[in-house]
């Protein structure tokens, strides 16, 4: 049986994804998390897959349970692809970008 380090959650929000490729052009993509954790998250990705080891960006819209949303955005890792998406590492930095 897997054990994570940090608690992983269920949470089903926007993820507006740009690739970071250290040469050509960078990608965007509008999908939704799976679940997510401190350390990284499972995308939904509605069947267009990022290899392992691609470099992304993610941009997250959390709500608060006062209804307000914020977007944070985190650097991450393609760590795991699979036939309903793709599971991200991240870097552990990261930084609220504005309201939603």
């Amino acid at each position: 049986m897997e054990q994570r380090a940090v608690t992983r959650y269920n949470l089903r929000v926007p993820a507006h994804v740009k690739t970071m490729p250290d040469h050509g052009d960078i990608q965007s993509y509008e999908w939704e998390t799976r679940d997510v954790s401190s350390n990284g998250a499972f995308l939904l990705t509605n069947g267009q897959l990022l290899g392992n080891g691609t470099n992304i960006t993610v941009n997250l819209c959390l709500k608060s349970f006062s209804g307000a949303s914020s977007w944070v955005t985190m650097n991450g890792r393609v760590v795991r692809s699979e036939n309903e998406g793709i599971g991200v590492s991240f870097d552990g930095q990261y930084q609220f970008t504005g309201n939603a």
